[in-house]
């Protein structure tokens, strides 16, 4: 049951005691939908203000403006996020710096998180920077969450903010309260509380979707002191639950081979960031130390319960060094996760992962034209599994980039890299039941990409196009086996065209995937890798009206037929989908705010590409269709 009674959470609707952080930071930040700059390893952001205006609550929300992402899975707790059709598993993720290791069940998802407290979202696809972290096969993922100060306006010593939604799917009631403060000249502190809870959505045919109701806590805690002009020390602390009555396999339908089980999932994260950056170029110092605990367990009829998490512990140590035309980013990290079974009848050891890392990142701006990015980065790997199977691996993992000014309008990148992943503890579900083969090696990836992107007056447009591999990939091989599986290759491109005049913004964006494993697409039943997913479209327009201190717009998702597909799967059927929005400020402030979002405007039937999709053996759907039309308001006010 959640914290906030359903009543309470209608009443805060319909008082408008509602505020998020987003509508103050969104003033500071620019929305990038999709970039190409390799030589600073972001390929794409999305900012707070536009998780605030698509009304965020989970992650296909914050990524459904970016073509190159599919999140699968239909409710919160099973989706999976795939970039360029590689599953998240394979990707480096960060919450403030703190890596969120290890993978919980093939049949649900690892990822959680809330969209109220985030700054920004930072999207690197392939192989790319040093500092990128240890194993980042696939890419890596940054959230950001925002500072006490950041809410705070010029002058003000303190300020609250509280936040309440509703959405007319599953009649869904959110509540989001939020307060931050300076305690003297040297510290701040915020603290925000979430609750989201709904009955099971209806898809777009007006059927209920069983056993997707929604019941999330979210507490978050972020003190900021600055003992010296020079140093920035942040403490923060988050505890996310999300319990519900759920499928034992939540990403498929209700059946009864699928019975409904007691579900909890749960994830802590603690994370300390001590900056300094004293006078002069020599130093600029960014040390991260984080504990993150994430499991989930089932409870079924019978009151047998039983489990499985991750426990990661790590650090973070670089420093920046300017000097000339040079920026040069050094450092070492260090992660211990631990894999744990949660069973009391049938006890079973835990796995332990050790990575430690040493890296380098030069950026050297040769000349206005042209810059020039060159780094490495050497990781050992240490794995002693539940049967006490001890595996090792080290290697150097290089890259390369450039980015060059043709004209002062168009510019060419393009880069290399290389990432090393030595064993890590399997999947937690399945210790004590599968088991690593002696001679499992370590996976290496490469990613070689190529772009060009012209910015005047206006307009913006961009293409890249890429060749990733993953070598020696890890999967089961078998029901009870884990081994090598085989060599996954994804050859893709991205377009994208932009323009903005007057009050009016306009962005047409495109992706094309095609990862395959041994030469056949990856499908619905390669979970850990990740899947195909079909061409697909993203149109977005954006427009002001500031007489009438109203801002609206349109999201239009088009994803052509997946034709392509493994040997005995199943083709996925394309769609089209539009989402609209309206923000009004009644008082020509961000004090008061009103936004109202249509997702699903026409009520599409349709199943996402990366939610799986029917069985081999019946030919039935056994994956979740898409919720339907959902309409959802909130009111938001800032004291």
């Amino acid at each position: 049951m959640s914290a906030f009674p359903r009543h309470l959470l209608a009443m805060a609707v319909a008082t408008a005691a509602a505020g998020f952080a987003s509508q103050t930071v969104a003033e500071t930040l620019d929305a990038v939908q999709i970039t190409a700059q390799r030589s600073s390893g972001v390929d794409a952001v999305i900012d707070a203000e536009q998780l605030s205006l698509k009304q965020a609550n989970d992650l296909e929300d914050i990524f459904s403006g970016n073509p190159e992402i599919t999140v699968g899975g239909g409710l919160g707790v099973a989706q999976k996020i795939y970039l360029r059709g590689i599953e998240d598993t394979n990707l480096n993720i960060t919450i403030d710096g703190a890596v969120q290791a290890g993978y919980l069940f093939h049949h649900q998802g690892r990822i959680g998180v809330e969209p109220e407290l985030l700054k920004q979202v930072e999207v690197q696809a392939g192989a790319g920077l040093a500092t990128d972290g240890a194993g980042a096969l696939g890419g890596a993922i940054r959230f950001t969450t925002v500072d006490p100060t950041e809410l705070l306006r010029d002058g003000e010593q303190g300020m609250a903010m509280v936040k309440g939604s509703y959405g007319s799917n599953g009649d869904l009631f959110k509540a989001n309260g939020t307060v931050a403060g300076k305690a003297g000249d040297k510290l701040s502190i915020l603290a925000s509380l979430t609750s989201q809870s709904s009955d099971s959505f209806e898809d777009g045919t007006g059927a209920e979707v069983a056993n997707t109701e929604t019941d999330v806590d979210n507490g978050f805690v972020k003190l900021v002191a600055t003992p010296a002009s020079n140093q920035k020390l942040t403490l923060s602390h988050e505890s996310r639950t999300d319990d519900g009555e759920r499928n034992l396999r939540s990403h498929f339908i209700a059946a009864d081979w699928n019975p409904e089980r007691k579900q909890e999932s749960h994830r802590k994260t603690t994370t300390l960031n001590w900056d300094i950056d004293p006078a002069g170029d020599a130093l600029d110092i960014e040390t991260t130390f984080y504990h993150t605990d994430a499991y989930l367990t089932q409870i079924d009829d019978e009151g047998r319960k039983d489990g499985a998490g991750v426990k990661s512990i790590g650090a973070d140590l670089r420093n920046t060094l300017r000097q000339g035309d040079h920026r040069v980013v050094f450092g070492g990290d260090f992660r211990r996760d631990t894999g744990y079974y949660i069973n009391p009848e049938e006890p079973v050891s835990d796995e332990k992962a050790y990575v430690t890392g040493l890296y380098v990142q030069d950026f050297y701006q040769v000349s206005e034209r042209l810059e020039l990015t060159a780094g490495a980065r050497y990781d050992h790997y240490r794995l002693t599994d539940t049967e006490e199977q001890t595996f090792s691996a080290s290697g150097v993992s290089p890259n390369v980039g450039a980015s060059y000014k043709l004209t002062e309008a168009l510019t060419l990148h393009g880069g290399y890299a290389e990432a090393l992943r030595g064993q890590k503890i399997k999947e937690a579900y399945l210790l004590g039941y599968a088991q690593n083969s002696a001679d499992l090696k370590e996976e290496e990836a490469d990613n070689l990409e190529l772009g060009l992107r012209y910015a005047l007056n206006g307009l913006s447009l961009e293409g890249v196009a890429y060749i990733s591999h993953i070598d020696n990939f890890v999967d089961r091989v078998e029901r009870r086996t884990v081994d090598n599986a085989g060599d996954l290759e994804t050859r893709g491109f991205n377009l994208a065209a932009g323009y903005e005049w007057d009050n009016t913004q306009a962005s047409l964006t495109f992706s094309y995937s095609r990862p395959e494993m041994a030469g056949e697409p990856l499908s619905d039943g390669d979970m850990s890798a990740g899947t195909a997913v079909g061409d697909r479209w993203v149109a977005d327009v954006q427009h002001a009206l500031p007489q009438y201190n109203l801002n609206l717009g349109w999201t239009g998702t088009f994803v052509h037929r997946l034709t392509d597909v493994a040997t005995g799967r199943s083709e996925k059927a394309g769609y089209g989908r539009h989402d609209v929005y309206l923000r009004w400020l009644p008082t020509a402030s961000e004090d008061l705010s009103l936004t109202l979002t249509v997702n699903n405007l026409l009520d599409k039937a349709y199943q996402d590409h990366g939610s799986y999709g029917v069985s081999t053996s019946s030919g039935n759907r056994i994956g979740l269709l898409e919720a339907g039309r959902d309409i959802r308001l909130s009111v938001a006010a800032r004291f």
